[in-house]
């Protein structure tokens, strides 16, 4: 599956991504993701690009389901990891709909920094 989503001990929702999202696929992901955030309460998202990460089928949307309101308002913070070629592309996607929470994209060498960013209140 390109998008699987887990919740680590911490909180921390980690969304891997590879191949090419399907829309379908981009919105049981986030709806998974709500779950845990309805759970859990707000917290961290990490979406980590693979290698093998091509990219998205035309006409995936931030905000095209109910629950996209709710993930917004309850992610604190939200960091890609990953391959540079995508960063531009990735933060362009989420800033369409000016989201209310910080967004940062490390290379896939800086996953640890990442996670500390993602946990530094």
């Amino acid at each position: 599956m390109p998008i699987t989503t887990l919740v680590e001990p911490s909180g921390l929702i980690v969304a891997d991504l590879s191949g090419v999202l399907q829309r379908e696929e981009v919105d049981t992901a986030k709806r998974e993701v709500f779950g845990y955030l309805m759970t859990r309460g707000a917290g961290p998202l990490l979406m980590h690009v693979q290698e093998g990460f091509a990219g998205l089928q035309n006409l995936v949307q931030w905000e095209d389901i109910p629950e996209d309101k709710f993930i917004q308002q309850h992610v604190t913070r939200l960091a890609f990891v990953g391959d540079l070629r995508w960063r531009d592309t990735a933060l362009l996607f989420f800033f369409h709909n000016m989201v209310p929470f910080q967004m940062e994209y490390f290379p896939e060498a800086q996953y640890e920094l990442a996670l500390a960013w993602l946990t530094t209140p």
